[in-house]
């Protein structure tokens, strides 16, 4: 059949307008049949074929530079060269251009032709109809374009350049040190992000690291170096001292012209983080020790750099100051050694009243060494609060639940526990620049405010349930007055966000990838505009021991009666050899406004016996290293570091969760310091404080008594069975 080719061509042209297709032919009478069905047109026999069918291929599957043409008279208004120059070409074509292009689908043909298919698939499914205005499609195509060049961004650290730096490179590194061992786990999640294809995989949220860019250990070294600032290694310079000399040193002429470059791609605030050489490498994760500083973003860009500069200075100081000695000192590295990197990462959340803060902040475990009711140790298990996570990582009072189990909440389960154990306080960023200063406190521009004072935030119809007192129930009805509980129900019990098996994919991940099991930190902002997908902060992951590995004892034989100390809950490193001293804090008449107190005689006692090269078992009643004066003793790691058995005493009027969560346990876990809890009262273990008062005191005051033994005590912390014993040989 002659005209086989035309009639091809119109079955085509049914089923696809747009679709390329050219006729040849020899006959030149044909080209008028083809401008009549708009396809393109050579001569079979014509000497410039090859040109021609080069010019029809270029033009008709957009290779090169695509080009904007106006539609009346033909003249170029403008050329994209790459999907950045397409996205600003989009923003400010007319809409008659718009419109040619888009119906036409040549935007898809050059996506397609770059090997863009993801983004190519969705923009060619638009053709203008779907939209109720022009600026409708406008904006559909810059957000679908501003995606894709965001979700390349996963899983890639770039070298940092001032020239080239712009919204969508994700993970970049300033200088060609050592990115510090954070920034290490860090950028290896980036690309197991993107290699799990967590980016989009859950419904109405994103799953990623926040925008980070990570200051090279070398700009510690030169920083050092050029200030001069090497004698503070071996000098007994006070941490205010320290901090005072850091903070009036300049950093780096070269590293100060490349944050420059960074502020004016900050879109919000800042978190300023520690990522030194030994920070989170297994068996010392180093977790809390050095300091994280936030600061606000402000227009005048020289005092976004002063800010900018004062938080970076002051996480270089905290490598010396006296807890990161006594740290490095008990793990046995040395203080020349160590080297500071730095993480400059955009903070989750939104602003409300001057305030900054995400819907969640976080902490989970992969093993959870206090499993309840139907959970097992390798459930995992999280801490989560309203506000900044400095509530979770300091041990306040937060709402702990179990990745696969999130409806079985103990603190949830009465509503006595409801009322009591749930979350009073949260910490938001203060968004006046004044309030940022240089202190040791790096919590300095932090507000800690009661609950009920932020009832009315927007965050609270994603966080709190509210307690109706008539009924004497917890509602989620909005319509009902009261004080509010933070619950999270709407996003645990009722799933409106997937944050369970968000987390329990995490920490399986996080497994699977490091070979050991894992904690991980993360926020999550759901104060987003109606139509928006929510967004999950991926923090930090680190390695944590197993204590799971350890060998168990034969229970059953095992003579519990003359104990002085037996717990039915534990988590330790075996046996515990050289202990024969206990340092327990006297439970008659205690009152916790006494705690801070306790915590400076604790730490005394600590320094004592860390110059004898003593440790020790250490009993207390509720929670220690407890932020909250009110939950437990709140002592640092630097004032218990000698400690080799922590023990958690529950008493009457202090009952409290384990330690879980917090980087005070973490760090107990990492050294693999016995970790006990009992509540002898409510007959979980037994304490045989009587049997100790009756022996000879090395020390005791109104609060605090030590005891020591003529020969080592037996302690064996069983990891695997869950119980620890202490016992005279």
């Amino acid at each position: 059949k002659l005209d086989a080719g035309i009639d091809l061509c119109r079955l085509i042209r049914a089923d696809d307008p747009h679709m390329p297709f050219l006729l040849q032919s020899s006959q030149e009478s044909m080209r008028q049949t083809a401008m009549e069905l708009g396809v393109g047109f050579i001569v079979k026999y014509s000497k410039t074929l090859l040109i021609e069918l080069s010019d029809y291929i270029s033009q008709e599957f957009a290779f090169g530079d695509f080009v904007f043409k106006d539609t009346y008279t033909g003249v170029i208004i403008g050329r994209a060269h790459n999907l950045m120059e397409m996205e600003q070409r989009i923003a400010d074509i007319p809409e008659d251009v718009l419109l040619y292009n888009t119906q036409r689908n040549r935007f898809s043909k050059w996506m397609f032709s770059r090997g863009l298919f993801g983004l190519a698939g969705i923009v060619k499914e638009t053709d203008g109809s779907k939209f109720d205005s022009t600026a409708d499609l406008r904006e559909f195509l810059i957000g679908a374009i501003r995606e894709y060049r965001m979700l390349l961004g996963q899983g890639v650290v770039a070298k940092f350049d001032a020239r080239t730096y712009n919204d969508y490179i994700w993970f970049a590194r300033i200088g060609d040190g050592s990115l510090g061992g954070k920034a290490r786990g860090l950028a290896f999640m980036n690309s197991m992000l993107l290699k799990h294809k967590m980016y989009d995989k859950y419904e109405g949220v994103k799953v990623l690291l926040p925008r980070t860019v990570v200051i090279a250990t070398d700009y510690f070294d030169e920083f050092i170096r050029e200030n001069g600032l090497q004698y503070v290694i071996n000098s007994d310079t006070s941490d205010e001292e320290i901090l005072s000399e850091f903070a009036s040193s300049r950093l780096p002429e070269r590293l100060f012209e490349e944050l420059r470059a960074y502020i004016r791609y900050a879109r919000g605030p800042l978190a300023v983080r520690s990522s030194s050489k030994l920070e989170d490498s297994h068996y010392q994760p180093f977790a809390g020790i050095y300091s994280t500083y936030m600061i606000p973003v402000v227009d005048n860009e020289d005092q976004m750099l002063r800010l900018l500069g004062k938080a970076i200075k002051s996480v270089y100081a905290s490598v010396y100051f006296a807890s990161s000695r006594a740290y490095i000192q008990a793990t046995s590295n040395l203080l020349s050694e160590e080297k500071m990197g730095v993480i400059i990462q955009e903070v989750c959340g939104t602003e409300e009243e001057g305030l900054f803060f995400p819907t969640i902040s976080g902490v989970a475990r992969s093993l959870n060494f206090y499993p309840i009711g139907d959970e097992k140790p390798e459930d995992g298990i999280a801490n989560i609060a309203l506000g900044l996570g400095k509530l979770v990582v300091d041990g306040g009072l937060t709402l702990r639940f179990s990745p696969e189990h999130p409806k079985n909440i103990l603190q949830l389960s009465t509503a006595e526990l409801t009322l009591s154990d749930t979350q009073r306080e949260m910490y938001a960023l203060n968004l006046k620049p004044e309030q940022f200063k240089t202190s040791l406190d790096d919590a300095v521009n932090l507000e800690r405010l009661e609950i009920n004072k932020v009832r009315d935030f927007r965050n609270m119809k994603y966080a709190a349930s509210v307690w109706d007192a008539e009924n004497q129930s917890i509602s989620e009805s909005s319509f009902v007055e009261g004080r509010k509980i933070i619950t999270f129900s709407r996003v645990l019990k009722y799933d409106t966000l997937p944050l369970a098996r968000i987390i329990s994919d995490l920490l399986a991940m996080g497994e699977e990838e490091m070979k050991c099991p894992v904690e991980i930190e993360f926020a999550v902002n759901m104060d987003v505009p109606y139509g928006t997908d929510a967004i999950f902060n991926f923090l930090q992951i680190r390695p944590i021991v197993d204590s799971q590995a350890n060998k168990s004892l034969d229970w059953e034989n095992i003579d519990t009666s003359d104990a002085i100390l037996y717990a039915k809950s534990a988590l330790g490193a075996g046996a515990v050899e050289g202990v024969r001293d206990i340092i327990y804090v006297k439970t008659e008449g205690f009152d916790t406004s006494n705690t801070r107190k306790i915590a400076e005689i604790i730490s005394r006692r600590n320094e004592e016996m860390s110059k004898q090269k003593r440790g020790y078992v250490l009993v207390g009643p509720g929670r220690w290293g407890s932020s909250d004066s009110w939950l437990g003793i709140p002592v640092r790691w630097a004032d218990i570091s000698e400690a080799k058995v922590i023990v958690e005493n529950g008493i009457e009027q202090m009952r409290v969760e384990p330690s879980q969560g917090t980087h005070f346990f973490q760090n107990l876990t990492s050294f693999g310091v016995g970790y006990l809890t009992i509540s002898p009262f409510l007959g979980d273990g037994n304490f045989d404080a009587e049997a100790l008062n009756k022996l000879d005191a090395v020390y005791e005051d109104e609060f605090v008594r030590q005891v020591q033994f003529p020969e080592p005590l037996y302690i064996f912390v069983d990891g695997r069975a869950n119980k620890g014993i202490i016992k005279k040989e």
